[in-house]
């Protein structure tokens, strides 16, 4: 287990990300990187492959171009409308799935977008994580849209949505256990197969035939 202060928290459900985009990443790939108002992230990204186009969709959150960087405005729902079909190697894209109102649309977009044997790689937070699976025994489940999101998901509910979409490989991975947001981070980082739907967050890899 590990123990942070607010201060010197780590938010391991990118850092995860980030550790997997590493392993399919290579200097001549093409990136696209959903959701790219963090500047520190997609230059953390960008350090890795050829090119890398951030997707945003409101204008006054969208970063200006850079280095091997190129910003678009969209909606993720219409990517396949805004980048060339087959022309994209990775996906990234952390914390956006669950604010987006046409989910499957948005997944069957990214098939589209991706070459063939290209990967896609998403996180999402775990509806049933441990501290929300708590709260609900006292207050009752909670309604969505909550705040920003949407919706969110557990694990049955990605494999719903994925086996209605057009990518036939995937993976879903549990990742922290614990307390991992608010003034107390005390979590694991590696999730025990009986408590995995308790996990706080969900790593998705989509794979591309």
């Amino acid at each position: 287990m590990k123990f942070c202060l607010p201060s010197k928290r780590i938010n391991y459900d990118w850092a995860s990300l980030i550790q997997s985009y590493k392993q399919y990443v290579s200097p001549s790939s093409t990136v696209l990187e959903i959701g790219a108002s963090n500047l520190e992230r997609t230059k953390e990204l960008c350090g890795y492959c050829r090119k890398l186009i951030g997707l945003e969709l409101l204008p006054e959150r969208t970063p200006q171009d850079f280095d091997n960087v190129k910003y678009l405005t969209g909606d993720w729902q219409n990517v396949s409308e805004i980048i060339k079909p087959e022309s994209i190697d990775i996906v990234i894209s952390s914390h956006v799935i669950e604010h987006v109102p046409d989910d499957l649309k948005a997944i069957n977009g990214l098939y589209e977008v991706l070459k063939p044997k290209g990967i896609a790689l998403l996180n999402t937070p775990n509806r049933k994580r441990l501290v929300r699976a708590i709260v609900g025994i006292f207050s009752g489940e909670r309604k969505f849209p909550w705040w920003e999101h949407l919706r969110e998901y557990t694990e049955e509910d990605l494999l719903h949505l994925l086996g209605a979409s057009l990518f036939t490989k995937y993976k879903i991975y549990p990742v922290v256990f614990g307390l991992h947001g608010g003034p107390i981070f005390f979590y694991a980082e590696r999730v025990p197969e009986f408590l995995r739907r308790f996990a706080n967050f969900w790593e998705i890899h989509l794979f591309k035939s």
